[in-house]
């Protein structure tokens, strides 16, 4: 682990900030409390001062050893009496040794005799308030890498379950898709030629896209409509569509891949069965910073009685929240002729695709 003072500026400045007020108020207590002239207590500040605050750059890779979480309790006091007995030692010794050969007085040498016992609980306080900035630090930065594992794990769930909702709604379209190339092979040759070229373009783009990515509202509308050109080879006049959209939708971002369910539960529910006309119909606009997506279709009321709503809604809805973390951005209104779905996707969601 880097170090906290050298691998941050600010933590540089503010640990030499802190000696210098520490050592300001040393040089102060000792011409008022000590009778000491302003030469020998500017010596023994700067001395004694300097010392701690390089022995306290040492104790971090000390401390590191230390870590409450991995220690037991009698280990970590024995660690730390051992550690403040030595810095002491080391501290009191050689700052007396440089004090007393710059300040060579008899007066001087007396008082730093004298003041070891004031020493030794300056050292120990000054090493408590050191030890416990960087046990913060280490907590600190113990939070911060946890939090940043759980959000790469929060990430890697969310792309996991995207993906599981991709890998529910790709495959029921290439099954029905793959069941009707087969049939036109013997009906139609040509149609069923049509419709594999117009069903790999679909499949490419599909492929190409990630669940969890987004893509323009224009690129998304370009593959529902070689989707609904892939199902109007299958029912000929019986499907039909319309499109009334705003140009302002047709730069937005949106989810890739999330229309598609809407327009393949329309053609299941609507289309699949009814003997009359089924108009699919698309409006988009955009209001209050969403763009309002309005997909709706008539329907025989028997058929969609049978064959349900499927798990395309339900997916849409999870995929929603999952991206833009709210529950009500899908709205459905059935009657008994006509079932509509309205999607609600916030303009200032600007993902790259």
């Amino acid at each position: 682990m880097i170090h906290p003072i050298f691998g941050n500026r600010k933590a540089s400045l503010i640990y030499s900030f802190g000696w210098i007020l520490v050592a300001s108020v040393h040089f102060v207590i000792m011409i008022w409390a000590e009778d000491l002239t302003p030469w020998q207590a500017g010596v023994d500040s700067l001395v004694f001062n300097l010392l701690f605050a390089t022995i306290g750059i040492v104790l971090w890779y000390t401390v590191q050893f230390s870590d409450p979480t991995k220690s037991n309790t009698f280990n970590l006091i024995l660690n730390h009496i051992t550690l403040i007995v030595l810095v002491n030692l080391i501290w009191i010794a050689f700052g007396n040794f440089v004090a007393k050969s710059i300040n060579a007085n008899e007066f001087y040498t007396k008082f730093v005799t004298e003041f070891v016992p004031s020493r030794i609980l300056t050292g120990v306080f000054l090493y408590f308030i050191i030890v416990l900035v960087y046990y913060l630090i280490m907590y600190y930065n113990d939070i911060q890498a946890k939090l940043s594992k759980e959000g790469r794990l929060l990430e890697m769930l969310k792309e996991g379950e995207l993906n599981v909702l991709k890998s529910q709604i790709n495959p029921h379209f290439l099954f029905n898709s793959l069941n009707s190339i087969s049939s036109l092979t013997i009906t139609n040759a040509e149609k069923a030629q049509e419709m594999i070229i117009k069903l790999s373009d679909f499949l490419r783009y599909t492929v190409s896209k990630d669940m969890g990515h987004f893509s323009s509202f224009t690129a998304e509308l370009q593959n529902i409509q070689r989707y609904l050109e892939i199902e109007k080879i299958r029912f000929g006049n019986k499907m039909l569509f319309e499109f009334d959209l705003d140009d302002d939708c047709m730069d937005v971002k949106m989810p890739s891949m999330i229309l598609q369910p809407l327009f393949e539960n329309a053609v299941k529910h609507g289309v699949y069965e009814s003997t009359e006309p089924i108009v699919i119909n698309t409006s988009c606009r955009s209001e209050n910073n969403l763009m309002l997506i309005v997909i709706k279709n008539n329907y025989e009321q028997d058929s969609i009685g049978r064959k349900g709503e499927g798990i395309g809604l339900k997916n849409i809805q999870e995929r929603l929240r999952l991206v833009y973390k709210h529950d009500n951005l899908i709205k459905v209104a059935k009657t008994e002729s006509e079932f509509e779905v309205t999607l609600y996707i916030p303009i200032d969601k600007n993902d790259d695709e």
